[in-house]
């Protein structure tokens, strides 16, 4: 019997407080994997992640503190000044 199954199998925090996932796409007969992929993505501080499983968003909100917010968001406005 064909079986797809998708999990995040990977969650990277960078030092700005972008996390990127990846997640896998397996699918097996009986079983045995015949297929496996990988999507990758990036998420940035004070972004939506409601989409997100709850284990991942939990992951992810423990390092989301109010800190990395601001810095990210002064990070941002900062550059966006600059290609003004």
């Amino acid at each position: 019997m064909l079986e797809k199954k998708e999990s995040y199998t990977s969650i990277d925090i960078k030092e700005l407080g972008q996390v990127s996932l990846r997640k896998t796409t397996r699918v097996t007969d009986d079983g045995t994997v015949i297929s496996e992929s990988h999507h990758r993505e990036v998420r940035v501080p004070n972004q939506d992640i409601t989409d997100l499983p709850q284990h991942v968003q939990d992951t992810i909100n423990a390092y989301w503190t109010q800190d990395v917010i601001d810095a990210w968001s002064e990070l941002q406005q900062q550059t966006n000044e600059e290609l003004q």
